[in-house]
């Protein structure tokens, strides 16, 4: 298993703090249409986010934060990232795992392009959600580019 560089998968153009969707399909949406635009993802991402969600939900309630971490198979994505996303108000998500109903305002998309990172990327969100500074700040962040460096540090150190 390789190394993740999560510096190539940080960019600040995947920076979203301004969704304003009703529900989970129009962020989905919303977020793949802008992912598109940027050249991230391509044609098939936001099907494939959609189908991949209802099979396998994405949805983690930590101890201080509902997130979603929805991702896709490598073949949807053409260059890596995490996008960060705050939608304006909570939506409707199913808990990754249980299935059980939740809500959450604040997602991190995940183009994934090698599958083996997969399983360390969602680990290394875990170990993050569950530090409450973490939570804490990334819910009192404002700019994109606050967002951004605030992501750098956690995930480079």
């Amino acid at each position: 298993m390789t190394a993740i560089d999560y510096e190539e998968m940080l960019h600040e153009d995947t920076i979203f703090l301004d969704v304003d969707a009703n529900n989970r399909k129009e962020l989905f949406a919303e977020v793949g249409a802008r992912m598109k635009k940027l050249g991230y993802v391509k044609d098939s991402y936001v099907d494939a986010l959609n189908q991949r969600e209802e099979e396998f939900p994405t949805g983690l309630m930590t101890k201080y934060l509902p997130i979603a971490l929805p991702h896709v198979d490598p073949e949807h994505i053409n260059k890596p990232f995490i996008a960060a996303v705050r939608n304006n108000k909570p939506v409707h998500m199913l808990q990754m795992g249980s299935n059980e109903d939740m809500e959450s305002q604040y997602f991190f998309f995940l183009g994934i392009t090698d599958s083996s990172h997969q399983v360390i990327l969602l680990q290394k969100f875990m170990k993050l959600l569950q530090d409450k500074t973490f939570a804490d700040t990334l819910q009192n962040i404002k700019t994109p580019q606050e967002m951004f460096e605030f992501l750098k540090k956690s995930f480079l150190g």
